[in-house]
């Protein structure tokens, strides 16, 4: 009996942690799912939390969408706003110029930013040519030629340079000797082969327009070698060395170079064909190609954030939001959306007092409120009247005086006209600068003149070096750069308001997923405890059951 009863309670004792299930639970109650039942409502608060962060982590997606395709649009309007890398722009399209050429066969050109617009007759007379001059001709390259002793060469642009030669020396060995001096001297060498068993070599200058000359040091090296005659003289030239000679509205211009930079303020030109009786027309004009692209592209943009806001504003079959639609009924994508309509509504009052807007340049709304661009409007409107596209798009600020000029503008001033009083101090600085007697307006530092702090003239730097005196100012900031200004509030990388509430969704995920990890944490501590708890209710039960099976063993055999 003391067997029996030794062996059934050391079998309940071992199993006291592991019999939690209905099926080996002595009890028959399933401890296990009882658990997890618990647990389960306590991890319901943490679902509901990681909800959230999913739907926190949805949105800063669509928001960064929207904020890339924002960008898009801001970069195709960026050259359009006709300002300058100082007035925060990084580049201007209206100051890029492009060189158009009636006959490209004769030179092509390249034209500095702003340069002065206007149209110019070229002739090129004659192109500026390289010296070339070559030695009497010799049966092998690497033969000795027998020759010792040293000469002086150079190009009229390098120092002279001594080559020295032995009588083992191969016209191979005087090419390279050359050439290894090549830096200095201006002249190059080469080999050519003239027929089967002859060759000779040439000089050539490296930059046009110069002359090669050439010393013989006594020993007559030059002349043996056929590069001079008995004189002293070039014996074999080959191309005379000549400067580029052309005509420019008739005025004659000659230089070394086939590049010519100097000839006309702001262009470079490239010279490939003379012909002496063919004038060609160059007219230096804003590169409108560049601008025709920029609106292109804006139109597309534009058309990527409608088509981004209307999957946004999606509703199923059911009237419900559609899955794809995050940003569904969002006050901010609502309130970005009204904005950059706005903008493109904007119409622009021309200084002759002609109405633009976007129609103006082919831009059209379709029935989904997409544009559409109408190019042969386009290609009218760019090449009839730059200035009004200009003025249409762009930042524009004209003065009565040369001498005023714009540094910066940040202002949320559209338009402005005003009249400046300027004092000029004795040493050229400025003593005060007004607007109808008023000094509160701008403040002054050297020639700096500075739109007050608070005033509408905030944001607003100009440069003036002229005397005392009035200026008439007119400001007018045009319908791409109100929109560049609008979008850039909401799409700036670092402080737009998309940015904001990206960094505040993220900022809130990271709360979020501690609160998750800290009830996710509790709830299994809590589970540890309910499975010891309920394990040692399973071992006191199968302990009482044990003492019941000994109980009962003992009154049969008290029965017996």
């Amino acid at each position: 009996m003391t067997t029996v009863s030794s062996t059934t309670s050391t079998t309940a004792a071992s199993t006291g942690y592991s019999a939690l299930s209905s099926s080996s639970s002595g009890t028959g109650i399933d401890y296990s799912t009882l658990i997890e039942s618990k647990v389960q409502a306590r991890l319901v608060r943490a679902d509901r939390v990681d909800a959230k962060i999913t739907a926190n982590e949805a949105k800063i997606t669509a928001y960064g969408d929207l904020q890339d395709l924002l960008q898009t649009v801001n970069s195709s309007l960026d050259g359009l706003r006709n300002r300058s890398t100082a007035t925060g722009a990084s580049s201007n399209l209206f100051g890029q110029r492009s060189a158009y050429i009636s006959d490209e066969d004769s030179f092509t050109a390249t034209v500095d930013d702003d340069t002065e617009l206007g149209t110019y007759s070229v002739v090129v007379q004659q192109l500026a040519t390289k010296h070339k001059i070559a030695a009497d001709a010799v049966g092998g390259k690497t033969d000795a030629l027998g020759q010792a002793g040293s000469f002086t060469l150079q190009a009229a642009d390098g120092s002279a340079v001594t080559i020295t030669m032995e009588d083992d020396d191969s016209l191979t060995d005087l090419r390279d000797a050359i050439n290894n001096q090549t830096s200095a001297s201006g002249v190059t060498a080469s080999i050519v082969q003239v027929s089967d068993s002859s060759y000779q070599l040439i000089l050539t200058a490296k930059s046009t327009g110069q002359d090669i000359s050439l010393t013989d040091g006594g020993d007559g090296v030059l002349s043996s070698l056929g590069l001079t005659d008995s004189s002293g003289a070039i014996k074999n030239e080959l191309v005379a060395a000549q400067d580029a000679i052309i005509k420019v509205d008739g005025v004659t211009i000659t230089r070394s170079s086939n590049t010519i930079d100097d000839a006309i303020d702001g262009v470079t030109l490239s010279l490939y064909t003379a012909d002496p009786d063919a004038a060609v027309s160059m007219e230096v004009s804003t590169d409108l190609s560049s601008i025709k692209t920029a609106i292109t592209d804006f139109v597309d943009a534009y058309n990527a954030v409608r088509d981004f806001v209307t999957t946004q504003q999606a509703v199923s079959s059911d009237g419900t939001k559609s899955e794809d639609a995050t940003l569904f009924a969002d006050s901010l994508l609502q309130q970005i959306t009204k904005s950059v309509y706005e903008g493109l509504n904007t119409s622009i009052t021309t200084d002759d007092g002609e109405l633009l807007s976007l129609s103006s340049l082919g831009i059209t709304f379709d029935s989904s409120n997409n544009l559409e661009l109408d190019e042969d409007t386009l290609n009218t409107f760019l090449t009839d009247d730059i200035e009004q596209v200009k003025q249409l798009l762009g930042l524009n600020m004209t003065a009565s005086s040369s001498s005023l000029s714009l540094l910066r503008y940040n202002s949320s001033m559209t338009s402005a006209s005003f009249t400046l009083d300027i004092d000029v101090a004795s040493d050229g600085s400025l003593n005060s600068a007004t607007v109808n007697g008023d000094s509160s307006l701008f403040t002054v530092s050297g020639n700096r003149i500075v739109g007050a702090a608070g005033s509408i003239y905030d944001g607003v730097v100009m440069v003036y070096n002229g005397g005392s005196g009035s200026v008439d100012v007119d400001f007018s900031q045009g319908l791409a750069d109100r929109l560049y200004s609008s979008i850039d509030n909401y799409a700036d990388e670092y402080d737009g308001d998309l940015a904001t509430i990206i960094d505040d969704l993220e900022a809130d995920d990271v709360d979020l997923e501690s609160r998750s990890d800290d009830i996710k944490t509790k709830a299994e501590t809590y589970r540890t405890t309910l499975t010891a708890y309920y394990a040692r209710l399973e071992a006191a039960a199968e302990t009482a059951a044990l003492l019941l099976q000994q109980l009962t063993y003992k009154d049969s055999s008290s029965d017996s």
